[in-house]
């Protein structure tokens, strides 16, 4: 069974925060996302749900999400 990252508005909010200081749509964030590992890569709407807390991300998108800032996925937990 695979294990969730807990749900949570902070790691939502730092996520919608870092993606718009990089100046990336979720559209674009999913693409790059695609671009490292297709088969893990978050749709739009899903990133939409981790930005707004409905959803908690599996560790393999956590990982490809952190990945793409160059961030460790603990900063995401915080």
């Amino acid at each position: 069974m695979e294990t969730q990252v807990r749900p949570g508005r902070l790691l939502g909010s730092k996520l919608r925060a870092l993606r718009k200081r990089n100046g990336l749509t979720l559209e674009e964030l999913s693409l790059r996302c695609a671009q490292r590992d297709p088969r893990h890569a978050p749709s739009v709407s899903y990133l939409s749900m981790l930005e707004t807390g409905k959803r908690a991300p599996s560790p393999e998108v956590l990982a490809i999400v952190a990945a793409e800032f160059g961030k460790p996925s603990a900063w995401f937990l915080d």
